[in-house]
């Protein structure tokens, strides 16, 4: 789960929009078939979700060296 603040309420549509497409391919097909007003929004918000579980991947990876290294020290 990601989250991200200070979103619009149009942010908000648009990420669920993004969030529900299966594949990066068809994010960015949904993307490229916004309307201009929408569209550069739209590219921020991707980006913005991408880093965002980027993020929590360093999270996840963070844990699991600790876990693995609190075992090997036992």
């Amino acid at each position: 789960m990601i989250n991200i603040q200070g979103l619009t309420k149009k942010d908000v549509q648009i990420c669920k929009l993004l969030w529900n497409c299966d594949t990066m391919e068809a994010v960015d097909a949904m993307v490229s078939a916004m309307p201009p007003a929408y569209k550069q929004r739209a590219q921020v918000m991707r980006e913005l979700m991408i880093a965002a579980e980027l993020d929590n991947l360093e999270d996840v990876h963070a844990d699991v060296t600790a876990l693995l290294h609190s075992i090997s020290s036992r």
